[in-house]
């Protein structure tokens, strides 16, 4: 019988060993001239069942313990007797994670990744996971866990950042070039998260429970708008790895989830790689989850402990399988998916030469991230042509706000997301200013606003005698008080010794006092910290951080008088909070000018043109609890400098959509996302004219926060964690074309230099020779009648039969394309039959629906061009009407 103590010697003796390079004779299965079934029948012919045992057992590695820096944010251990290689995992989506140094930061939106996304440029997506991949691997890794392909239900998620569209088949289409172009470079891509995980509120639940929030969705919709991206990523992109996701499905633990892992993930879709856990709070047992169809459990060990939840694998599966819990086929079953995609992919016959500590970052990977903030930032308004910027309009240009300099938003700050303390930001202040002087343009820069992060601890003269601090052992302020005391100010540093404990210990805690302000003015409060906290300045609630599992900061703000004391109220709860030992909540203040308006009004009234630069702070664990407003007072500063500017523009670097109050008030308006480190050289270009933009939106941005899909509680985040998707199919631009609710911007939108047309639609039957089956093909010509050249997209929606049931119309095909000034050319987009099938509840499978079909190609979901019906039989014939 294996004994635990066996796997850990196995685990210890085999931890992150290189493929070894000795001559196969001997081990058949290192023999690349043989079958990857071959090659994995005989390796594990060689496994004993301690061996087994220690494969599937999940850890992590640590280059330093307690430093958060992670070598392996996932582990599972090789053999250097039989000559494989450790498991080795990684963060992130948009570029190295797990605060590993000199590597690249690439845009974020959605999941390098709007940015991507809004490019809608499947080769770029491509070529950037090719690099992720190869930045990966020279620091030892080989598994990317990335890219994530969730569909985007609310401009709420914190990691809408991280994930790619609202739409299914723009999804699909990036989440197959992403996982390609990982898995060429001999490495293992992990699309995430599986399955119908759209929000991070409630994602674990409430310490010391820890009930993650339950998503109740039909199947209907989970085919047809949840699950095709990763049907995708498995049957197209060849997956080799799944990540199983922290909620709920339907009732059951997305990673105990029999129908979705077992029948529809590997049964139905035929999925022969490995199931991995999301990180820590994924998984909630050994035999469910086990024979629901997860394959590994992370990071597994004693890792878990500190969290209140046992290490579910190691002795706890061996009992199970003593005990006929689990049948031990399952072992073999685990460890042959977590092989096979080795040897498939070459993983085992490439040599380890990278480490931790390599410098991964090249100019080409450079050059790559300023080319996805060219192709995937979104020019949003542009009236009267007031960009590109030239020498013949401005003689002068006024830059404001902070994310204009080397403190620029250019990526999410928890989570995957690169935490790089080597890198440089190519600001858009230098990069602007650099290309004006070309022009001879002069550029003048004013703060505006003292930006969107942690501001200095509010020093303690400013608290009088001090706060009185009440701290309960409960997360909600209930029960007896554990203890009181006077402290000089709010951080986190100056908690209580006995309350910095590990899990599952909980407490809140109240700070009580008065606040004097220095100066009379607008005052910018920053909360920083992890949890839930509510700010109270003179009795008006200002602020709050909700459900915060990671460290984040928000913003508050509040008019006040110069030397007249108010008073000031802090609650502060850690139940949501993840990080051990880092518990609590910083209370910082704006301490220079309290109003910067007077300057920047000042420089706008001087100058030929404003540029201001905006941004919000949103990453995995905190959804945006105010309601897409900017935070601070930047929508009051852009106001204030339009309303004395010749010409203003805004650069918005955000996490998704945004409310626009002024949005009548400026002239141009640039979505740049988390723009990554190249985020300046890439926007100078853009606002020059050196490049035309061709960014297309990959969500709808709505006018007010309640005319979105899912705007009731019921919807989102849910009420006694059950999220209602009863919505159904009506998400994104589905339900504003269903409700006649007219977007802000709409799904696809995007502006350019150019003038761009179309003509002459021919919609007919063709047939795809690569896989000898029927489909539709959709020609149009497009032409540039502009000056200048530039891309184009090209997007092709599908309106079904009205006995299909479907929404007005669906994305079938898009097409990027570039032409020249005044060039033409004839754009081809086909559509298989499979693309047309709906999954109806009825037969709980796929169908054709018989009907007239219309076939639609336009700019956008709003901008419709052309149109030409087709009737299609239920043999799949047609004929055009």
């Amino acid at each position: 019988m294996v004994q635990l103590k066996d796997i850990g010697l196995v685990a210890a003796l085999t931890a992150c060993v290189g493929a070894s390079t000795t001559n196969a004779t001997n081990r058949p299965w290192l023999d690349q001239s043989r079958t990857t079934e071959d090659r994995l029948k005989l390796f594990m012919q060689q496994l004993n069942e301690t061996q087994k045992y220690a494969m599937v057992q999940g850890d992590t590695v640590l280059e330093d313990n307690g430093t958060g820096v992670s070598a392996c944010i996932g582990h599972i251990s090789g053999n250097s007797t039989l000559g494989v290689p450790a498991i080795c995992m990684g963060d992130g989506p948009a570029g190295v994670g797990n605060s590993l140094d000199n590597v690249t930061t690439f845009p974020a939106p959605e999941s390098l990744p709007v940015v991507a996304a809004a490019s809608w440029n499947t080769s770029l997506q491509y070529f950037y996971g090719q690099a992720l991949a190869q930045e990966h691997k020279s620091k030892a890794r080989n598994v990317v866990l990335a890219p994530t392909i969730n569909i985007l239900r609310t401009p709420l998620w914190a990691r809408a950042a991280e994930t790619l569209s609202e739409d299914p088949f723009l999804t699909a289409r990036m989440a197959v070039a992403s996982t390609l172009g990982i898995q060429s470079q001999d490495m293992l891509a992990c699309p995430k998260h599986f399955a119908a995980y759209n929000q991070d509120t409630d994602r674990f639940g409430l310490d010391p429970v820890w009930t993650a929030w339950d998503s109740i969705v039909s199947k209907r919709v989970l085919h047809e708008l949840y699950l095709p991206a990763f049907k995708a990523a498995v049957q197209e992109g060849k997956a080799a790895s799944i990540m199983c996701s922290y909620n709920r499905l339907n009732g059951h633990y997305a990673c105990e989830n029999d129908w979705l892992l077992n029948t529809v993930l590997k049964g139905d879709w035929g999925f022969e790689g490995y199931v991995v856990a999301d990180w820590y709070f994924s998984v909630r047992s050994t035999v469910a989850a086990v024979n629901g169809g997860l394959d590994i459990s992370m990071p597994g060990g004693s890792l878990e402990d500190s969290y209140g939840f046992p290490a579910y694998y190691g002795e706890l599966l061996v009992d199970a399988v003593n005990n006929g819990s689990v049948n031990a086929s399952r072992i073999d079953d685990i460890v042959a998916r977590l092989w096979r995609p080795m040897f498939e992919l070459g993983v085992v016959d490439t040599e380890v030469t990278g480490s931790s500590v390599a410098y991964a970052r090249t100019q080409a990977h450079l050059d790559l991230a300023q080319a996805m903030v060219e192709d995937g930032s979104v020019l949003l308004k542009n009236e009267e042509a007031v960009l590109p910027l030239s020498p013949n309009k401005y003689k002068s240009i006024a830059i404001f706000g902070v994310d204009a300099t080397n403190a620029s938003q250019v990526s999410e700050n928890h989570g995957g997301f690169v935490i790089d303390s080597t890198m440089v930001v190519q600001s858009p202040l230098d990069s602007i200013t650099a290309r004006a002087a070309q022009d001879n343009i002069t550029v003048s820069y004013s703060e505006g606003y003292p930006g969107t992060g942690q501001f200095p601890t509010i020093p303690s003269h400013m608290f009088g005698d001090g706060l009185n601090v009440t701290y309960w052992t409960t997360t909600d302020f209930s029960g007896p008080v554990n203890q009181t005391l006077i402290m000089p100010n709010i951080t986190a540093a100056l908690f209580p010794t006995d309350l910095w404990v590990a899990y599952p210990q909980v407490f809140s805690s109240r700070y009580e006092g008065y606040f004097t302000p220095n100066t009379s003015g607008l005052y910018h409060f920053s909360l920083t910290g992890q949890g839930d906290a509510t700010l109270w300045v003179d009795g008006v609630e200002v602020g709050s951080m909700v459900k915060a599992n990671f460290g984040n900061t928000v913003q508050a703000t509040a008019n006040l008088t110069a030397n007249v004391t108010v008073p000031i109220r802090m609650d502060y709860s850690m139940g949501y909070s993840l990080s051990t030992g880092a518990y609590g909540i910083t209370l910082g203040v704006d301490v220079g000018d309290t109003s910067r308006y007077p300057e920047a009004i000042a420089l706008a009234a001087k100058s030929d043109i404003s540029i201001i630069f905006v941004s919000d702070r949103w990453s995995e664990g905190n959804d945006n609890n105010i309601g897409l407003k900017l935070p601070g007072d930047q929508d009051a500063l852009i106001s204030a400098v339009a309303s004395a500017s010749r010409r203003t523009i805004v650069v918005a670097q955000t996490n998704s959509a945004i409310l626009m109050p002024w949005i009548n008030d400026v002239d141009a308006i640039m979505e740049a996302w988390y723009g990554g480190q190249q985020i300046g050289l890439g926007l100078a270009r853009l606002l020059f004219g050196d490049i035309n933009p061709s960014g297309k939106l990959p969500f709808t941005m709505p006018k007010a926060l309640n005319e979105t899909p899912v705007a009731s509680p019921e919807r989102y985040p849910g009420v006694n964690l059950e999220a209602h998707y009863d919505e159904g199919l009506y998400v994104g631009y589905k339900w504003y074309d269903e409700f006649n609710v007219e977007p802000l911007f709409p799904f696809g939108h995007g502006l350019s230099y150019s003038n761009f047309t179309l003509s002459a639609l021919n919609v007919r039957f063709g047939n795809d020779s690569s896989t000898n089956s029927s489909q539709i093909l959709s020609t149009v010509q497009l032409s540039n009648n502009g000056e200048l050249a530039g891309k184009e997209v090209v997007q092709l929606y599908v309106s079904y039969p009205e006995a299909a049931d479907e929404p007005p119309k669906l994305l079938r095909g898009f097409s990027k394309v570039f032409l020249e000034a005044g060039e033409s050319q004839e754009v081809a987009i086909s559509v298989g039959m499979s693309d047309l099938m709906i999954w109806p509840e009825a037969i709980e499978d796929w169908t054709l629906v018989s009907g007239t079909y219309t076939f639609l190609v336009g700019f956008s979901a709003t901008d419709i061009i052309l149109s030409q019906d087709i009737y299609i039989g239920a043999s799949g014939n047609y004929t055009s009407v």
